[in-house]
C-alpha cells in the first residue's frame, strides 16, 4: 500500500451485549495491543471503547454487572417518568463515582489520534461525530445511549438535541474510511453476517412519534434497511480498505436492556477468547 496505513477501531453498540466487546478489548489491553489511529464507538460500544482507551482492564465488565441488578438504573417503576426505564443520568453519576474513567490516561492515549462518539441529530436525523474532551466525555456517552422511550430520549450538546448514534450510523465502518482509515477492525456483538429482519416495535413506535420530523422518523422506519446496508458494506471487497470483523460464533446470552449476571459473565469470556484468537491468528 503506497499510503501510510491508518488503522481504525470501530465498536458497534448493543446494550448489555457490549460485554462481549469489552472482553475483546480486555484481551487487547492484556497484550498491550493498541495500533489504532482512529477510534469510533456507538452507544454502549462507545462506553466499552472509552474504558479501553483509558487502559482500564475489566472496568466496563464490572460496571455492567453492578448496574444490571441495580433498580435505580433499570426500573419499570420509572418507565413513564421523565428519566425513563433506563436512567442514563444515574448510570453516568454511578460510573463517575464508582468506576470513573481515567481521564488523564484518555488524553494521553488519544494524543495525535481521533476519537469519535456517534450521536443522532434530532433536528435532521443525521449522524454527528462527537469528539469528547475530559469535560464532555460523560455527556457524549449519555447522548450516544439515549434511546426513545427507554431513557429520557435525548441529550443536548452544543445546543443540539442528540440521541443514540445507532439510529443514524449503527456500524460506522464507512465513516472510519471517510476519516482516512484503510484498515478497520470492527467489533460486533452479533454473529458474522447477522442482519435485522423487519422493524422492531421500538422503531415503529418511534417512527410515528417523530412523524412531524420526517428525516428523523425515516431513520426509524428504515432502520432495518440502513442496518443491513451497513452489514453488506462490511462483507464487500473494497479496493483500498481492509475490514476485519470480530464477532461471537453464536448469539449472545445477554439482552440489550436487561440481563442476568451469569449471562454477562459468559458473554464477556466469549469476547476475551475471541480477542485472544484474533491476536494469535489474524493481525500481525
Amino acid at each position: 500500500m503506497g499510503e501510510k496505513e491508518k488503522i481504525a477501531l470501530v465498536i458497534e453498540g448493543g446494550g448489555f451485549k457490549s460485554v462481549f466487546s469489552a472482553g475483546v478489548l480486555d484481551a487487547f489491553l492484556m497484550n498491550k495491543f493498541n495500533p489504532f489511529d482512529i477510534y469510533i464507538g456507538v452507544s454502549s460500544g462507545a462506553m466499552s471503547l472509552s474504558y479501553y482507551i483509558a487502559g482500564q482492564y475489566k472496568t466496563y465488565f464490572s460496571l455492567s454487572k453492578e448496574v444490571s441488578v441495580n433498580e435505580e438504573f433499570l426500573s419499570y417503576k420509572h418507565a413513564l417518568s421523565e428519566q425513563g426505564y433506563m436512567d442514563l443520568k444515574f448510570l453516568a453519576e454511578y460510573a463517575k463515582k464508582n468506576k470513573p474513567l481515567e481521564l488523564q490516561n484518555m488524553k494521553v492515549s488519544t494524543k495525535n489520534k481521533k476519537f469519535y462518539i456517534v450521536g443522532t441529530n434530532l433536528d435532521n436525523g443525521e449522524a454527528v461525530y462527537l469528539e469528547p474532551t475530559q469535560q464532555t466525555i460523560y455527556r457524549c456517552l449519555r447522548a450516544t445511549s439515549s434511546l426513545p422511550f427507554f431513557t429520557k430520549g435525548k441529550c443536548k450538546i452544543n445546543g443540539v438535541d442528540l440521541m443514540d448514534g445507532a439510529w443514524s450510523d449503527a456500524i460506522p465502518v464507512k465513516s472510519a474510511a471517510d476519516f482516512g482509515a484503510n484498515k478497520i477492525i470492527v467489533i460486533r456483538p452479533h454473529p458474522l453476517g447477522y442482519k435485522v429482519k423487519g422493524l422492531s416495535y421500538l422503531s415503529l413506535l418511534a417512527g410515528y412519534w417523530w412523524r412531524n420530523t420526517p428525516k428523523v422518523s425515516d431513520n426509524f422506519f428504515k432502520e432495518d434497511n440502513y442496518y443491513n446496508e451497513a452489514v453488506d458494506f462490511l462483507t464487500k471487497k473494497h479496493k483500498n480498505i481492509e475490514i476485519i470483523q470480530i464477532c461471537p460464533d453464536n448469539f449472545l446470552k445477554s439482552g440489550v436492556v436487561g440481563t442476568k449476571k451469569k449471562d454477562l459473565t459468559q458473554d464477556y469470556h466469549c469476547g476475551l477468547e475471541k480477542g485472544m484468537d484474533f491476536l494469535n491468528t489474524s493481525f500481525l
